[in-house]
């Protein structure tokens, strides 16, 4: 490639090759003026460079310099120190010192060493209470506390020996055991904490030896001892909080793992290290300055110096120390169950209750430790049962509770005022009509439930009480199921404890709420049929006259309970036996007016000679196709009463008792209608036995005085229905078609009272019919048409007895 003259032109020589000056100028004249350029310009930039190096490394010279000086300043003031302790540290001169002090305690010490030793004695016997004090006060380590205690009897004992001992010491003795008391007083409240570390556990366990000369195993026996006391104290008071027994659980289980961590191992350490220095130079190593153990050592007696305690601390082996943890462990926790049994007695809420055995378990099972001479299971089983067993006596009383409200119905039976009790609110009432519409108008809709449903005032007080007994099982049916599926710790890692931790999810989340759910359902079980009991009491308690408003009240408060059971009680068969006699007796006194009406009308058509409706006969031959007033206005009356009593009661089954009753009177009136002879003209229609009938009457007005509800027509009645038995004549022709016309009522009333699953043999009605048929002897064909037309007249009209039909 060439390159081009104008390329070339910036080309510039490098200077560094060149070996001359001369070199420079073999190039044209713009080569060697850029290359001037070049050269100033490098010249510029190491002037700059120059420049900044030498101003920093100026700097740190300053910086040097001047710590050169201030070091040579040191060292000229340390050589003038050096230079004056050396003139003053001369040998000869300590020398002379030491050897005039030793000739002044040769000549005047030795005199006096008496009287040091008795003033140094007795000044720090002095010191020793208020260094006791202050440490008690201050919270300082109780076993230097228990040393200087020890000192304390050591320098007393040393002065009491005196032949002329001060009286100050009497005093300071005094002092001093009130001193050892509080020091003793503390370490038992540190026995007894739920706080206390290892570490002090077993500072205060020193502490306790030294104060009162006592080895290992005194020291564990008294240590046991107030633990068992302490946790007395959490579950003694019936009257304390559910904190006090967990601490109290707590303490059991801190207990069971100090003991088994602290002995017989580092108390007997501890022990021993109080053997290996003497008291005198353990205090001294602390500084106490109070006591001035510097200054008065050198009077104080060897044997004071020297003393070590005497303590055995080895006399407490490994297996004494598991049989004590045995012992303590079962009675321990035999307090404990019977605190908490004691305890819980105050508790009636089974939620709380169960709160409380959440706690205790999770306290249990969450800080349990493995101990020699402890069944984890025995423990977790002792735990259970105490709650189980409480369990049972709440629910016990929870379902016993159900007998109030027997109480309350027999209450207002007894009290039953007529027009009050039964009295229902008008629903074109002032309180109706003004009645907020807020909240989509539900107290307004259930103001027209309550009105429809027949819910007055003293149903309402019995709703109310049930609904209370209702939520209380409730709670106790949810908090069985919480025990379901409530969550426990997994923290039994030892192999020995594989069954506990497989088996307690099944104890405590399966056998436990299967328990309490057994006995639920047994106590349940228990009341209801003790209220059934009562209701059936208090039915048999109803007066005569108010015997129908007080069923329909028994039979609201039966559809109550009834629709509002607890989740543990299913009985479908509850109260039946009850409910059918109240409906029986409902049905009697709804039927008793309209049978008594009836009965008058009977007997006043008997005494017509020709019927009213003769002439709207129809066909071939000609055939009643309407039933008698009668029979209608019967219908009509009966529903009407029906509707007096609340249309609520109307159930299926109470429609059916109620017809059965009508098939019962109906058929004793209809049928006794045509026992009675006949007389046309004179003549008697038929033989028929006038003992007879006088018998059949006699028997019903001895069932009439028996029940009043059952209202058989009188004698006269009797008479009248006898087809003129009171004297009036009727020709054979209206006779017969009084007849027929009672056939066709007959069909009338017996399509009106079907009873699904009731035998046509089992029908009073059926059976007066079949009499009237052979009475009457009508054609087949004739008695078919009478019978078809009261089955079209019954459905034309059925819907006007909408309760009945």
């Amino acid at each position: 490639m060439t390159l081009s003259p104008s390329m070339m032109a910036f080309e510039g020589p490098d200077p560094k090759t060149f070996l001359s000056w001369e070199d420079a100028f073999q190039y044209p004249i713009p080569a060697v003026r850029g290359m001037e350029k070049q050269l100033r310009r490098d010249i510029d930039s190491n002037r700059e460079k120059l420049r900044t190096l030498v101003g920093a490394s100026y700097r740190d010279l300053l910086g040097t310099a001047e710590m050169i000086t201030e070091m040579d300043g040191r060292m000229h003031d340390v050589e003038a120190l050096m230079s004056d302790i050396g003139q003053r540290c001369n040998a000869r001169l300590i020398e002379r010192k030491g050897a005039n002090l030793q000739a002044w305690s040769r000549e005047v010490g030795a005199k006096n060493s008496a009287h040091f030793a008795f003033t140094s004695h007795l000044a720090v016997l002095r010191s020793c209470p208020e260094v006791i004090s202050s440490l008690l006060k201050t919270g300082g380590s109780v076993l230097l506390a228990a040393k200087v205690l020890v000192l304390s009897r050591l320098l007393y004992t040393k002065l009491a020996k005196l032949s002329n001992p001060p009286p100050l010491i009497e005093t300071i003795r005094s002092r001093l055991a009130t001193l050892r008391r509080r020091l003793l007083g503390k370490i038992d409240r540190r026995f007894q904490s739920l706080k206390v570390e290892k570490e002090a556990l077993v500072e205060a366990m020193c502490a306790f030896s030294l104060a009162k000369s006592l080895g290992p195993g005194d020291v564990v026996r008294h240590f046991d001892h107030l633990r068992l006391e302490a946790l007395s104290g959490y579950v003694s008071e019936a009257t304390g909080t559910p904190e006090d027994l967990l601490g109290a659980l707590q303490l059991y289980v801190k207990t069971l793992w100090d003991t088994q961590t602290l002995l017989p191992v580092q108390l007997s350490q501890a022990l021993g290290k109080l053997k290996a220095v003497s008291i005198f130079k353990s205090l001294e190593s602390h500084g106490l300055i109070e006591l001035n153990l510097d200054i008065y050592k050198r009077w104080i007696g060897e044997d004071i110096k020297c003393f070590t305690p005497y303590i055995r601390h080895d006399d407490l082996s490994q297996a004494e120390s598991e049989e004590k943890l045995r012992q303590w462990a079962r009675k321990a926790l035999k307090t404990f169950l019977d605190g908490l049994q004691r305890r819980i007695q105050n508790v009636q809420d089974p939620v709380e209750l169960m709160q409380l055995r959440k706690q205790v378990l999770e306290l249990w099972l969450g800080h349990h430790q493995p101990s020699l001479g402890i069944d984890s299971a025995e423990v977790l089983d002792g735990l259970r049962t105490v709650f189980i067993e409480r369990g049972k006596v709440l629910i016990h009383v929870r379902g016993a509770a159900l007998k109030e409200v027997g109480a309350t119905v027999d209450g207002t039976i007894q009290l039953w005022q007529e027009g009050v009790t039964d009295a229902l609110p008008s629903l074109w009432s002032s309180s109706m009509i003004s009645m907020g519409t807020s909240d989509g108008g539900k107290a307004f809709r259930q103001r027209l439930m309550d009105l429809a449903t027949g819910k007055n005032e003293p149903l309402q007080n019995v709703i109310v009480q049930y609904t209370s007994w209702l939520q209380s099982i409730q709670a106790i049916e949810a908090i069985i199921k919480q025990l379901k599926s409530a969550k426990w710790v997994n923290d039994i890692d030892v192999d020995n404890e594989d069954d506990l931790l497989d088996n307690k999810g099944m104890l405590l989340n399966e056998d436990d709420p299967r328990t309490l759910e057994v006995e639920l359902g047994k106590t349940l079980v228990d009341a209801f049929a003790e209220l059934e009991n009562a209701l059936s009491s208090v039915a048999s308690k109803m007066s005569k006259k108010q015997r129908g408003q007080q069923a329909v009240f028994l039979l609201r408060v039966w559809r109550e309970i009834r629709q509002c059971l607890p989740q543990s009680f299913r009985e479908e068969n509850l109260g039946c036996k009850s409910i059918l006699h109240l409906l029986n007796e409902v049905a009697k006194a709804t039927f008793d007016s309209p049978l008594d009406n009836c009965s008058s009308r009977i007997a006043k058509a008997a005494r017509i000679i020709h019927l009213p409706a003769r002439q709207l006969w129809e066909g071939d031959p000609e055939l009643p196709v309407l039933p008698s007033p009668w029979s209608y206005r019967l219908l009509l009356e009966t529903v009407q009463s029906m509707a007096d009593y609340g249309t609520d009661i109307w159930s299926p089954e109470a429609v059916n008792m109620i017809k059965r009753v009508m098939i019962e009177h109906l058929s004793k009136l209809l049928g006794n209608n045509y026992e009675v002879t006949l007389q046309v003209n004179g003549q008697v229609d038929g033989d028929v036995n006038k003992a007879e009938v006088s018998a059949d009457q006699a028997e019903r007005s001895s069932e009439g005085s028996e029940n009043d509800d059952i209202s058989d027509p009188s004698p006269t009645d009797t008479k009248s229905n006898g087809a003129l038995a009171n004297g009036d004549n009727l020709d054979s022709e209206a006779g017969q078609d009084y007849k027929i016309q009672k056939l066709l009522d007959t069909f009338y009333l017996v399509n009106a009272t079907a009873v699904k699953g009731l035998d046509d043999d089992d029908n009073g009605l059926v059976r007066c019919q079949r009499s009237i048929i052979q009475d009457v002897a009508l054609e087949p064909r004739a008695v078919e048409r009478i019978r078809k037309s009261a089955a079209e007249y019954w459905t034309r009209t059925s819907l006007l007895f909408g309760l009945l039909a």
